[in-house]
């Protein structure tokens, strides 16, 4: 019996001390996991310290980096605009110098141009109809060249002459002694001739002149110059009379 109470008294001594072990036993790995909670925390208090200044480091290099580019931007932008802004005016400039000049120069040689050529008559010629005309220190008189003045056998030729030939002028606006026909006094005198040697008058005449008048002056002006010598004139009407016998 004794022995069975110092048994009962041992074993519930020995439940007593692992009571009140138990605590201690299990408050360490509380309080371990908590320090360890603790040390986590503060880690990530300082990652997330770490990680804003590396964000606000990272702004202001963006910032300072963007505020550079613009300043640089901006500045190129403005040399760039000035550059094309003083190259336009210079362009602008150049061309209206350029201009003016080309002007001044082309209004200077028209004028001179034209001084020139006011002066100059050779081309120009006198009609028969101004034979008596002009100023009276200019007046011009038509002489009829010595070879066709004076021959009995040349009527034709003074008649022509006189009467519709064009003479010609020296630069200085004088008469140089040639003469030419045109085809409207070929035409006339041709009219004269048909109407003299063939008989032909009125509509007959004029129907005559339109078929065989434009193939004789084309016959004769082979250089298409728009005049012939007077000295033609005899077998000009000859050709269009289809008479080589024609007596003029």
């Amino acid at each position: 019996m004794k022995y069975t109470i110092a048994i009962a008294a041992l074993l519930g001594l020995i439940q007593a001390n692992e009571i009140y072990d138990a605590p201690a036993n299990a408050t360490a790995p509380a309080f371990a996991d908590k320090k360890a909670m603790a040390k986590a925390e503060s880690d990530e208090d300082d990652d997330d310290s770490d990680s804003t200044d590396a964000q606000e480091d990272s702004s202001t290099d963006v910032q300072a980096d963007s505020s550079t580019d613009a300043q640089a931007d901006s500045s190129t932008d403005a040399q760039e605009d000035s550059s094309s802004d003083a190259q336009a005016d210079s362009s602008s400039d150049a061309q209206e110098d350029s201009s003016s000049d080309a002007q001044a120069d082309s209004s200077s040689d028209v004028q001179v141009a034209g001084d020139d050529e006011s002066s100059d008559h050779s081309g120009e010629f006198f009609e028969a109809r101004e034979h008596g005309t002009g100023p009276l220190d200019k007046k011009y008189e038509r002489v009829v060249p010595s070879h066709f003045a004076e021959a009995s056998d040349d009527l034709f030729m003074r008649s022509m002459i006189k009467t519709y030939a064009l003479e010609g002028k020296n630069k200085d606006g004088s008469p140089n002694g040639q003469f030419f026909m045109d085809e409207a006094t070929t035409r006339a005198a041709s009219g004269e001739v048909l109407e003299t040697h063939k008989g032909l008058k009125g509509g007959a005449k004029a129907d005559y002149l339109k078929t065989y008048f434009p193939r004789t002056w084309a016959h004769f002006d082979v250089n298409k110059s728009g005049k012939v010598g007077v000295e033609v004139m005899p077998q000009f009407m000859r050709f269009l009379a289809s008479d080589q016998t024609l007596s003029l």
